[in-house]
């Protein structure tokens, strides 16, 4: 009988050892796969019928590649073909085309691409389209990466595209059966500069009407001016000046997708709510001091004063797990039993920088802050963001407009909230009658499963930090 629970309980420590060691593999999978970034360069060396040679443009390659690569992301290369990718724009007094050209490693790699069979798509982040002339010819055919670059976006990955990589993003379809581009603000070699390079009569394409006829949103600037569109995930440049721009625009919305964004409620007593509102504080500013804090706000509801909120958002869950290892983060905890509490983790659907959720009413201003919980009908959620998705970049460019984010509230699909900041009351009633509000009230007051939406709304009293310009 002993022997028999000896061998029992070896098997049981046996199988423990296995779960953490396959737990532990899954986890550096997953840790490597964000790190990983895979780009991708043209096959195609020659302008048409021009006979005149071209490749992939170094610039657009090792720009985009410096930003990433310094912020510890490793770069993968694919070529529809696979093996020695050719190149143009070969400048080496370019300092950073010089470096990457250089580089033993990744030279080895742009000379060795990958073929589109020998990718794992669960295996990146992000994708990036590099361009030159060549990527006219051979990207917005091939379905292999056209299937890669859909998958790694539907992982909830980044897609990004340059000058003429955007011409591998005209054909991707999502498993909704939409083109990818379809909606979203797009950025490519515009059709005025392949006329100025004498190339509008050559390129099988133009970029720039394929794009549109997709549904894409084309912003534009002139010529050779640099310009760079980021929306739901797609980052998309004008030409080679924007190439510098695109790296630094993936890598914010990779950081986006790292953020930790959390919302947390406490209803107090009222012999309680002094002391919170004390150590609520010294949470706010312990946090506020942290480089990895994004932003921290706390605040009680106009109407229910024993109601308060701590709102935060940070870097990366790293940086928020050494945060609550603070002094002023267990005091919270500590105190947390002595009131009836609630958190709600979110994703911020096109999600604010750390300088804009910084941003400051002044000390003239009489700030008003505004949380809607909006519960949407089954069904109903991409209509919700779609329609904000249009609404919100007019909404956070009105003149009375501080913050305006909108999240999803994690693990549960049909629970978003809105937080708004205005300057004044005044501000708040020209938001309600700025017409592209319209469209969002109209889903407000029919789609949402328990009316009137108004039930959702909470006013907000900022009582820490109270920062004003």
């Amino acid at each position: 009988m002993k022997a028999t629970t000896s061998v029992l309980k070896k098997a049981v420590l046996f199988f423990a050892v296995f779960l953490f060691m396959e737990n532990q593999g899954k986890a550096q999978h997953q840790d490597n796969m964000k790190k990983k970034i895979l780009f991708v360069v043209t096959s195609h060396d020659k302008k048409g019928e021009t006979g005149e040679p071209t490749g992939f443009y170094l610039s657009e390659v090792s720009h985009p590649w410096e930003i990433l690569a310094n912020a510890g992301y490793e770069i993968d290369f694919v070529s529809p073909k696979g093996g020695k990718a050719p190149v143009d724009g070969f400048n080496l007094s370019d300092e950073t085309n010089r470096k990457f050209w250089e580089d033993a490693r990744y030279k080895s790699k742009i000379e060795n691409t990958l073929k589109p069979s020998q990718i794992n798509p669960n295996d990146y982040i992000a994708i990036h389209y590099a361009g030159g002339h060549g990527a006219m010819w051979d990207f917005a055919d091939n379905k292999q990466l056209a299937n890669i670059a859909a998958k790694i976006y539907e992982n909830g990955g980044i897609v990004s595209a340059v000058c003429h990589g955007p011409a591998g993003l005209v054909n991707i379809k999502l498993s909704n059966g939409k083109y990818l581009v379809d909606g979203k603000k797009i950025n490519a070699f515009t059709n005025e500069e392949e006329v100025a390079v004498k190339l509008d009569k050559v390129v099988p394409f133009l970029l720039e009407s394929k794009l549109i006829e997709r549904g894409a949103i084309f912003e534009k600037s002139g010529l050779w001016q640099a310009h760079v569109v980021a929306d739901k995930r797609v980052v998309t440049g004008q030409n080679p000046q924007s190439a510098k721009m695109i790296g630094e625009s993936v890598l914010q919305q990779l950081e986006n997708l790292d953020m930790v964004a959390k919302m947390s409620q406490f209803e107090v007593k009222t012999t309680d709510d002094q002391k919170f509102r004390k150590v609520i504080s010294e949470y706010v500013q312990s946090a506020l001091s942290r480089e990895g804090n994004v932003m921290a706000e706390a605040y009680y509801e106009k109407d229910k004063p024993s109601v308060l909120w701590l709102i935060e958002r940070w870097k990366n869950k790293s940086e928020y797990a050494d945060f609550v290892k603070t002094t002023e983060a267990k005091a919270l905890k500590s105190l947390q039993k002595n009131a009836f509490s609630k958190n709600y983790n979110l994703s911020d659907l096109e999600p604010l920088s750390k300088s804009q959720w910084r941003k400051t009413t002044t000390k003239t201003d009489e700030q008003l802050t505004i949380m809607l919980f909006v519960d949407a009908k089954k069904g109903t959620e991409q209509k919700f963001k779609d329609t904000y998705h249009i609404a919100m970049p007019q909404f956070r460019s009105e003149p009375g407009v501080v913050t305006y984010q909108l999240s999803q509230v994690e693990g549960d699909g049909t629970l978003f909230v809105t937080f708004e900041k205005f300057r004044s009351q005044a501000a708040f009633q020209y938001h309600l009658d700025f017409p592209p509000i319209k469209p969002v009230i109209e889903y407000l007051e029919t789609s949402i499963k328990k009316p009137p939406f108004q039930n959702g709304l909470h006013t907000l009293i900022e009582f820490a930090p109270l920062t004003r310009e």
